[in-house]
């Protein structure tokens, strides 16, 4: 079966880090994984959001994530979209 392959970018602010935290945890249970095991793989917000947005495969709905990144970038008062880092470089936090 051919099939297309799609990329959807989305761009998103957390207002709440903590209720953020806190619903990837109860997904991460919903997936079978343990408060510990949740832990020890999680790094930060990007991996709370692949958490809850990517599902994977979604049962008959003709789709399935491939594969998901999430960068963060943090506000920065130079140019209002990322954070500057040493060397007046911008970076992006990739996971």
């Amino acid at each position: 079966m051919p099939r297309t392959v799609v990329v959807f970018s989305i761009e998103l602010a957390v207002f709440d880090e903590e209720a953020l935290a806190g619903a990837a945890r109860v997904r991460a249970r919903e997936d079978g994984l343990d408060d510990e095991v949740w832990a020890s793989m999680r790094s930060g917000i990007s991996d709370d959001l692949v958490m809850l947005l990517d599902p994977g495969l979604i049962a008959d709905s003709g789709f399935e994530i491939l594969q998901s990144t999430c960068e963060v970038c943090e506000v920065c008062e130079v140019c209002e979209v990322c954070e500057v880092n040493e060397g007046s470089q911008h970076a992006f936090d990739q996971r």
